[in-house]
């Protein structure tokens, strides 16, 4: 049974359900302890905090950053857990992650036009009332003007397929180095999310090297052969054993299949409190 779950999404960033209805579905799945883990977003933690207790649910401060390494060109999120309550140095280079994303979102639904899709930003920003407009609020648009034509799948064909390295450059994606030192800079341990996503395997021991603390061992788009993988390079670097659903929208994934045991958790606890 999954006791914690560390890697959640709500809508302050691109998940589509409130703080309170995350909250209120891990409490029916039975979930003990919830990580907010929202994409390059920490200015909402006292909300997150308040629901908590007001479900009786223990919480972590989280974020997950959009980090990049230049040198192989690829795309890292890092999880950042255990946070301080202020957390001025994750801030600063998420802001201009945010800004970054933004600007480009703006030019995506110019593309979107330009293939004939009448939507406008102000439609998308509807579905995101806390932050910038993400991809899945352009997709919440797009389902709303042409539902007969949208669909998951649909939705991976126009955002989810690999992107250009000048994609890339015009998101301000973090550097890896940085993304890790901002976060131990704001009391945080920073973790390896999905390696098996962006295939991060191989460069694992540099990023130890960039003081990595720990890597998830469950996660949705991990395959079996990911889950004995990523217990070797936890064992091989020492590195801290996390997981969690990286819950966005219950179509997409479901609360209570993915995180951590109770055992897991407690030792991933005993294990923070030395560091």
């Amino acid at each position: 049974m999954i006791y914690a779950d560390l890697h959640v999404h709500t809508n302050h960033s691109d998940g589509t359900q409130s703080i309170d209805s995350v909250f209120k579905l891990a409490k029916e799945k039975g979930i003990h302890t919830i990580a907010i883990t929202d994409h390059d977003t920490v200015n909402h933690y006292q909300e997150i905090l308040l629901v908590a207790q007001k479900y009786q649910l223990e919480t972590i401060r989280g974020v997950e950053m959009s980090c990049y390494d230049e040198v192989v060109e690829k795309k890292i999120h890092i999880v950042g857990l255990w946070l301080n309550e202020e957390v001025p140095h994750v801030e600063k280079l998420c802001q201009e992650t945010l800004k970054c994303r933004d600007q480009y979102h703006h030019h995506l639904i110019e593309l979107l036009n330009q293939k004939g899709y009448d939507i406008s930003y102000e439609d998308a920003k509807a579905f995101s009332p806390y932050n910038i407009v993400f991809k899945i609020h352009i997709f919440l648009a797009l389902m709303k003007k042409y539902p007969d034509e949208m669909s998951i799948s649909r939705y991976r064909e126009l955002f989810a397929g690999q992107t250009s390295r000048d994609v890339d450059r015009q998101m301000g994606y973090i550097d890896i180095q940085k993304g890790i030192e901002a976060i131990h800079l704001d009391g945080g341990i920073a973790i390896l999310a999905h390696p098996c996503e962006y295939d991060n395997y191989d460069e694992i021991e540099k990023y130890v090297g960039f003081g990595l603390d720990g890597i998830e061992v469950s996660h949705p788009s991990m395959q079996q052969e990911d889950y004995p993988r990523t217990l070797e390079y936890a064992k091989k670097f020492h590195l801290l054993k996390s997981g969690g659903s990286d819950f966005h929208d219950e179509r997409l994934t479901i609360l209570g299949k993915f995180g951590l045991t109770k055992e897991q958790y407690e030792l991933l606890m005993r294990k923070v409190h030395k560091i």
